[in-house]
């Protein structure tokens, strides 16, 4: 099916109950939210849609709608739920004991490269240990230290080299290459994650495109039927193909975030959908 132009969310609203929107590039750039974004989501839902920001942050759900709600999203008016990439392996951290699978042992130790996260690793901080050398497998944090961002790697490929070596596996849960802020492009986890692996280090992905992440969001909303939910977001590899992966129609945003820099770069759409293995069902120029 080719890709259709559409210039609102609203043309679909009959034929779907449930929009899983992404944030970065979306509805957010980084600095603040795109007003048409806020317009729509507060539309849909004074419509009787349910909106569920589906995310690949490891900030976990409780903590992104405290700081999100300063900034003017307001559950009930702009979303109904929001779900992270961070709130999936929270869960199988604490109910599916994945840390004693990644480790291969119940008292296995981990370490981590990058930010920590208290709130999402709450549940096995006494097996965390700073010394690469007792650990048997690594988490990946934020790629940012007191606030700053990063645009290569080369600040934490020594730690990465140093756990390849020791043939450490590598949990990332923000598969996501880059990320904005502002206008400022910088890497983020999944960059790191896909250097891992391209030195033939074991990587335990989790979020967009993976499928768990879009099973606990229609799980969680009790939508037995993903082809009445819609995949909204800015980059092919993570929202296109993992929503066309999960049974979800998709809503490829190609004037802000990830899709609108490649296009910037030179890159024709379908040259992007080619190389990514996806073609989303519809294109909307921004979040409206």
């Amino acid at each position: 099916m080719p890709m259709q132009q559409i210039t609102s969310l609203m043309e679909l609203a009959d034929s779907v109950d449930a929009f899983f929107i992404d944030v970065y590039g979306v509805l957010w750039d980084g600095e603040a939210y795109y007003p048409s974004a806020l317009r729509i989501c507060e539309q849909l839902i004074k419509a009787g849609k349910k909106i569920i920001v589906l995310s690949n942050a490891t900030t976990i759900s409780s903590y992104f709608k405290e700081k999100h709600t300063l900034r003017g999203f307001i559950e009930g008016i702009h979303y109904t739920d929001v779900i992270t990439s961070g709130d999936v392996l929270k869960e199988k951290l604490e109910k599916e004991n994945f840390l004693d699978k990644v480790t291969g042992s119940q008292n296995g130790l981990y370490t981590i490269i990058g930010r920590e996260n208290d709130r999402l690793l709450a549940s096995v901080l006494t097996r965390q240990t700073l010394d690469m050398n007792k650990a048997a497998a690594v988490y990946l944090g934020a790629l940012q230290k007191e606030g700053h961002f990063f645009t290569t790697l080369d600040p934490y490929l020594p730690s990465a080299q140093h756990a390849l070596q020791k043939g450490l596996p590598v949990i990332c849960a923000n598969p996501d290459y880059f990320a904005f802020n502002g206008q400022q492009k910088h890497v983020v986890q999944g960059s790191l994650g896909r250097w891992y692996e391209e030195q033939g280090g074991t990587v335990y992905w989790i979020g967009k495109p993976y499928a768990d992440i879009y099973h606990y969001a229609l799980q969680k909303i009790g939508l037995s039927d993903p082809a009445r939910a819609v995949m909204v977001g800015d980059t092919i590899r993570t929202d296109i193909v993992g929503g066309k992966n999960a049974g979800l129609k998709t809503v490829l945003i190609v004037g802000t975030g990830i899709t609108a820099d490649l296009i910037a770069s030179g890159k024709e759409l379908m040259q992007i959908a080619d190389s990514e293995g996806a073609v989303p069902n519809y294109l909307l120029e921004r979040l409206s």
